[in-house]
């Protein structure tokens, strides 16, 4: 394990205990895969007082953690198609504002669905780095080549690369958020946008669930709300920062399998919403924000 301090403020000294640590004894307990069913395992999370983060006071050490990306198993399949359509949405946001569509990168892009859906929006030159190597073998073929296998590391890209990078639910994951953004914009060109999706740790259903919610697991070492979310964009040098509430668009199984209620009351509920609408994406404004955010 090993000591944080917040990011923001880059101390510990504000910081007053939140959530008691919960974490797996054996290591083949510990699942990183995406999309999982919630196992309540989470770190121990304290808040700033002074800027108001949620963070973990202390993680697994960056090493342990990369191999256990690398060991997880893709399993969002089924969600592709309304990921592709949530995901798109925030993109084509930020192609309002962008004067060149050339290059294009997704970091931790699983499968590579949406480097297809940059192809598709114009990108001519598209790249993407994931760790879980059952990720990168559920790529359609055409796709694979694009891929580097890895946790993203600066020193294999070039400064001023990419018109637009895009990032969904990966700033909580990072071991040092200050040097994964400062990194990111030093690969963005000028005049580039960054695209960030991830949880709101403000929104209400975060305030009511509180620990049980699933964003407060052993894989984030942070979870962001609007203005802590704002603070550490701004502290890495990103300017014209927007951001809002996201409306992703999921299956009934999916929506049902996150909440944390009893199974005798969540079977007869899923089962009736389920003939309803036959298990077709929903959208749902439910607790994650967008953010796009220009290098100038």
């Amino acid at each position: 394990m090993i000591k944080k301090n917040c990011p923001i403020c880059e101390t510990d000294k504000y910081s007053y205990l939140v959530y008691d640590k919960n974490l797996p004894e054996k290591k083949e307990d510990i699942n990183f895969s995406g999309s999982k069913k919630p196992d309540g395992f989470h770190y121990e999370m304290v808040r700033c007082k002074n800027c108001d983060l949620l963070y973990a006071s202390e993680i697994y050490d960056e090493n342990f953690s990369n191999k256990l990306y690398e060991e997880s198993v893709f399993n969002n399949s089924v969600e592709v198609h309304g990921l592709k359509k949530t995901y798109i949405n925030c993109i084509s946001l930020a192609l309002e504002n962008l004067n060149c569509k050339s290059n294009f990168l997704e970091i931790g892009c699983g499968s590579g669905y949406m480097l297809e859906a940059a192809m598709e929006l114009g990108f001519i030159y598209i790249d993407g780095v994931e760790p879980s190597k059952s990720a990168i073998d559920s790529a359609n073929e055409n796709i694979k080549n694009k891929i580097k296998h890895g946790v993203f590391n600066e020193q294999n890209f070039k400064e001023n690369s990419y018109d637009l990078i895009f990032i969904a639910m990966i700033i909580e994951h990072v071991t040092n958020i200050n040097e994964f953004l400062s990194s990111l914009y030093k690969i963005l060109k000028p005049g580039g946008s960054i695209v960030c999706v991830c949880h709101n740790e403000r929104h209400i259903l975060s305030k009511l669930l509180k620990n049980k919610h699933p964003i407060i697991n052993d894989e984030h070492a942070y979870v962001f709300g609007k203005d802590t979310l704002f603070k550490i964009f701004s502290k890495n040098k990103f300017k014209d920062i927007k951001i809002n509430d996201l409306k992703n668009f999921y299956t009934i199984e999916y929506w049902f399998k996150m909440l944390p209620i009893p199974k005798f009351i969540k079977d007869p509920i899923k089962f009736i919403t389920n003939l309803i609408f036959r298990n077709k994406s929903i959208g749902i404004k439910a607790g994650n924000l967008y953010l796009i955010a220009k290098k100038y």
